[in-house]
């Protein structure tokens, strides 16, 4: 699967008015032939003419030198940095600002400093370091004059341009609505034009081509009536982006085509390098590998040249393919890795959301070297890097609550990736079968295989594949889950096995046999991911095997997938789930740390149950209703307290406030409430919050951010509440609570993965806690607890949704 066919319509800068006509009132020869050649710079560069705008604002520089006039100079020195950054001459370009910069901040030029900082946010995000933009764009927005809304509106579509980089389109667009509203108001048409093509961009990054090609012919008419010869270029190079999608490839490379000849008429090498690896990707999916290699090639050269690393991963990445595909194995591997050593180093200093995005944008990168290894017979390399594909900002998170040397070791390193005899290492310390899944997609991004790495306690490590195609036959029983528009796709299809199952367990579908449908989804889950390892896995039921899924094998409720015996998992094993194998590794270090200080008081636990439900909008616009009330969860928590010698936090008295007070101190945290999926930051990031009573100064909602900003000692999380498994899904495993409360600090969480019923929780949890001192392993008073519950309510519904991340070990 290529990567990269859309790229930045265009960064844009932030114009200075008022300079010009104070040094004529002035009367000064020199400055009023500096202005007027800057005004002939100005319409260079608005023609595309950069190189010959580059001698005029030279001359026009040296002449302003001569008067001494610091202002004009400054807006000079700013727009030759301008074009050497459109040239891709990054470092010319970052001098020229930083000088405009100094001289602007000693004359407290406000709007000045906002405009130069802007271009230097656009700088760095031509460079791909995205956290500096950023933070030049925070502070361009707090210096930037209170009425000068065209500032804000560049630096909102520059946002926008970033965090479509990072594979955030949805907050993208809304910085890019904000942008068009505040251009449209300033009758700049040249920007609204640049951000129509961008808001195109960004349907084109959601898989929304009609529409992307609606936006993208918006902003070619206007740049085309007005003479942007640079937003034309682009936006012919993004419309021929589309067709490649919609497989219209003659349209495409005579789009592309046609974009590049306006690129190097220009001097855009940026804009070139982009067109020529698309021209490549063209040809690989027209079969013609060796076009495609010579194209990618040409692109890695200019790519390089411009030191544009985020770039240089793409085309890596797409010329990898080619060569697998052309059947040239070895060049590919070594392709390949390139790609990911290059997609990684954009990570350093990146926010954690940030670090997931970029990492989801470029994830399948990981998945075709898999493919590659594996043709060259080497599964156990494969499993490096299927493992070097997971939970990467997730390990960073724990690290910090390792040392402070842990996380600069994590930080210089990119994480260290794990070689087999880590892995090894990792499966005898925890004594323990791993079995690592990976879902292989094919080279238009449909799922087609299942890699399955089985590692033993002993170290030996056998490798499994599994045809995803045998999906097809099952397709009939799971047309009632496919959604719109995959229902051809094998990705449709296995997500649709996933969804499936969870619905069978969870929901009365009418017109189906409910339990028929559940066995039968449940039974072939086991076909897929157990069967084929089944004679690899322990005999003894208490000796554990951690399953570390892949992308919808997240929630996959393994203790209930049914064999060809009609016996659910949960008899045959002691089950745990793991996002990465790292993050086993990294959890049972930060227990070991702790073990020796922890006092294990049971006063130290925290019980929370059915606090005064805080109010919530379950629809925008809606009138906020409070959450249900939950008698049953209040009876499990007195009850819980009682054995941890403890007393709950319930009702009035489970306040966010008071909950928060005790939290960090707490050995084990038991939270029997609401738990809800809602991205309450709105930042498109981490997602989830927990419902606790309101206090003063807050809604009532322990969000998932603000869990992440904790410092738990807590050896124990049980969430005890609904579908707190849940979240989105990304390169990096599960975004919701269970990530939070690892990432801040707790050794293992007990999670669900959907709402069960009161009575069987409360028993199932009870029993957990009255087996827990018994046994001294979490995961295996957890099997013992689900098995006594069976005995009582036998649906899986009742039992199963629980699971277990983290150590195990009490």
């Amino acid at each position: 699967m290529t990567l990269g066919k859309i790229e930045f319509i265009k960064f844009l800068w932030f114009p200075v008015t008022g300079l010009p006509v104070l040094a004529q009132e002035r009367g000064e020869d020199l400055v009023i032939e500096a202005i007027q050649l800057h005004e002939i710079g100005d319409k260079q560069v608005a023609g595309g003419e950069l190189k010959e705008a580059l001698i005029t604002f030279d001359r026009a520089l040296h002449k302003v030198r001569v008067e001494g006039d610091r202002q004009l100079e400054a807006l000079i020195l700013n727009d030759i940095g301008v074009v050497y950054r459109n040239l891709g001459n990054y470092p010319q370009a970052g001098h020229f600002l930083n000088e405009a910069l100094t001289i602007r901040q000693n004359l407290n030029d406000r709007q000045g400093i906002s405009q130069t900082l802007i271009n230097l946010g656009a700088l760095s995000s031509s460079q791909a370091n995205y956290p500096q933009a950023i933070n030049f764009y925070e502070q361009a927005l707090a210096v930037l004059p209170a009425e000068e809304s065209y500032g804000s509106a560049v630096i909102f579509n520059n946002m926008g341009q970033i965090y479509r980089a990072l594979g955030q389109p949805q907050k993208a667009l809304i910085y890019f609505q904000q942008a068009g509203a505040l251009f449209a108001q300033e009758d700049d048409d040249f920007a609204v034009g640049i951000t129509l093509a961008n808001m195109g961009a960004v349907y084109h990054a959601m898989g929304d081509y009609s529409q992307a090609l609606e936006f993208y012919g918006k902003g070619l008419a206007i740049a085309s009536e007005i003479g942007d010869a640079v937003g034309v270029g682009q936006t012919l190079l993004n419309m021929g982006a589309a067709y490649e999608k919609l497989a219209n490839y003659s349209q495409s490379l005579q789009l592309y085509n046609q974009g590049l000849e306006i690129m190097r008429a220009i001097g855009e090498e940026d804009a070139q390098s982009q067109a020529l690896n698309n021209i490549g990707s063209v040809h690989r999916l027209m079969g013609d590998y060796s076009q495609a290699i010579e194209f990618y090639d040409r692109a890695l050269e200019i790519r390089r040249n411009l030191r544009n690393t985020a770039g240089i991963a793409v085309t890596l990445n797409n010329k990898g393919v080619a060569l697998f595909e052309a059947g040239k194995i070895a060049e590919a591997t070594q392709t390949l890795y390139a790609a990911i050593d290059a997609l990684e180093s954009l990570r350093p200093g990146l926010s954690d959301a940030n670090k997931v995005s970029i990492f989801d944008k470029y994830r399948s990168s990981y998945s075709i070297l898999q493919k590659a290894l594996i043709s060259e017979n080497k599964p156990e390399i494969a499993l490096e890097i299927a493992e070097r594909g997971r939970a990467r900002a997730f390990l960073e998170l724990i690290a910090q609550q390792l040392s402070p040397e842990a996380v600069q070791e994590y930080d210089r390193q990119n994480n260290p990736p794990m070689r087999i005899s880590d892995i090894q290492k990792v499966a005898g310390q925890q004594n323990a079968t791993l079995v690592q899944y990976s879902i292989i997609s094919d080279n238009f991004g449909n799922n087609s295989a299942l890699f399955i790495w089985v590692v033993q306690p002993t170290g030996n490590i056998t490798f499994r594949e599994v045809n995803l195609s045998q999906l097809e036959t099952f397709r009939e029983t799971l047309v009632p889950f496919l959604a719109e528009g995959t229902d051809s796709e094998a990705e449709g299809l296995l997500t649709a096995l996933v969804r499936g199952t969870r619905q069978g367990i969870t929901e009365t579908l009418p017109s189906i046999s409910t339990r028929n449908l559940r066995n039968s989804h449940l039974q072939k889950l086991h076909d897929l991911l157990i069967k084929p390892i089944a004679d690899l896995l322990p005999q003894n039921p208490e000796d554990k095997v951690i399953f570390i899924p892949h992308q919808e094998l997240l929630f996959v409720p393994f203790p209930a997938l049914i064999d060809e015996s009609d016996r659910y998992l949960i008899f045959n094993h002691t089950i745990l789930t793991a996002p990465a194998i790292q993050v086993l590794q990294l959890t049972r270090q930060l227990a070991e740390n702790r073990r020796i200080n922890r006092t294990n008081n049971p006063a130290n636990a925290l019980v929370v149950g059915n606090p005064v439900m805080p109010k919530l909008s379950i629809e925008p616009g809606e009138e906020p209703k409070r959450l249900a009330n939950l008698p049953g969860a209040e009876a499990e928590a007195i009850a819980i307290a009682s054995m941890l010698n403890t007393e709950a936090l319930i009702g009035s008295a489970a306040t966010k406030s008071e909950v928060l007070e005790r939290i960090n101190s707490a050995a084990i945290v038991h939270l029997a409430t609401h738990g809800l999926l809602d991205d309450f930051s709105e930042s498109g990031g981490v997602l989830g919050a927990i419902a606790l009573t309101p206090s003063y100064g807050d809604r009532g909602f322990l969000t998932s951010e603000e869990i992440m900003g904790l410092n738990l000692t807590a050896s124990l999380v049980v969430l005890s509440a609904c579908n707190t498994g849940g979240g989105r899904i990304t390169g990096d495993g599960i975004i919701g609570l269970s990530r939070a409360f690892i990432g801040a600090g707790a050794e293992s969480v007990i999670v669900s993965l959907w709402q069960a019923e009161d009575a069987p929780t409360a028993k199932l949890m009870q029993e957990f806690y009255r087996l827990l001192p018994q046994k001294g392993d979490r995961a295996v008073a957890l099997r013992q607890a689900m098995l006594t519950t069976m005995e009582e309510y036998p649906q899986p519904k009742h039992w199963a949704a629980f699971t277990l991340m983290g150590e195990s070990l009490k």
